[in-house]
């Protein structure tokens, strides 16, 4: 109880921005951890209010006894290079996760930190490498609530984003599998893939779905249902999806994809109709 009490007392703390004293409650709650992975957070936790303070060495100090110190921890590796990429120093996090994934090649949560790094810094091709070394693990540990379903899920953002539809629809369908229908976020990215490789079908199956389990708030949605409705010939129905949306924030915003799908419309003059019509060039 003493331990949990400590630890409350310093996270308030550190939410006022009283770094020292949290600081101080930190070290209080050390002394009455009972597990190194306990003593990671803390540590952690420590390290971050010096560096709020300005004392960046001391603080680059004791994030580092998180590897000497606690090395038989994952999350030493995670939060050391966490740290890393918010101070700037991308190749030394890049690195210190590849060291993590080495010592720990079942442990799912260091392969997407690490994948997510490459992604943000322009390296897609490592990302995906990363992510397919992982699900060729027979066995992943969790952590912090993530699974194989979600490895699936950001392989198949990166092969999007590189181009690759085919490839994006087979991991977002392998993630849904390893999914409750209703918990499956991916449906918009599935039905956008599908408009890709002109499957305006499929595009329809999967963006209902997402509207029968999310709900009709969202434009960006229903512009995919009224694209697929249009490549179906459907133009009536593409036209009450665009209207819809545009009720939503008395607006609408499009791209030039969605143009091409929507020449009909622009033959007939029908966006000059809309009061807050904005065209993207993309």
């Amino acid at each position: 109880m003493e331990f949990i009490s400590t630890t409350k007392q310093a996270i308030q703390a550190e939410r006022d921005k009283n770094y020292a004293r949290a600081f101080n409650l930190y070290n209080e709650a050390m002394k009455t951890a009972r597990t190194d992975a306990t003593r990671v957070k803390i540590q952690s936790r420590k390290a971050w209010c010096l560096h709020h303070v300005g004392n960046h060495r001391e603080a680059q100090e004791l994030f580092h006894t998180l590897l000497s110190e606690f090395g038989t921890e994952p999350q030493s590796y995670i939060l050391y290079s966490t740290y890393m990429m918010k101070t700037d120093r991308l190749k030394q996090a890049r690195n210190t996760l590849k060291k993590g994934v080495e010592r720990f090649p079942h442990h799912l949560e260091i392969y997407l930190v690490l994948a997510s790094l490459m992604k943000d810094t322009d390296r897609s091709n490592e990302a995906i490498e990363v992510l397919k070394k992982a699900l060729s693990m027979d066995y992943l540990t969790r952590g912090n609530g993530i699974e194989r379903k979600d490895i699936w899920a950001e392989l198949g953002y990166l092969y999007f984003e590189r181009g690759n539809y085919n490839s994006c629809i087979v991991a977002l369908k392998k993630s849904l599998r390893l999914s409750k229908e209703g918990e499956f976020l991916h449906y918009d990215l599935l039905a956008k893939a599908y408009l890709k490789i002109n499957d305006p079908a499929s595009a329809m199956k999967f963006i209902e779905m997402r509207l029968r389990f999310f709900g009709d708030y969202d434009p960006e949605d229903l512009v995919i249902k009224a694209r697929a409705h249009a490549r179906l010939g459907e133009h009536q129905y593409a036209t009450a999806n665009l209207l819809q949306a545009y009720a939503i924030e008395d607006s609408l915003s499009l791209k030039n994809e969605d143009m091409v799908d929507f020449s009909f419309l622009v033959q007939s003059g029908f966006f000059d109709t809309l009061e807050h019509f904005e065209f993207e060039e993309n």
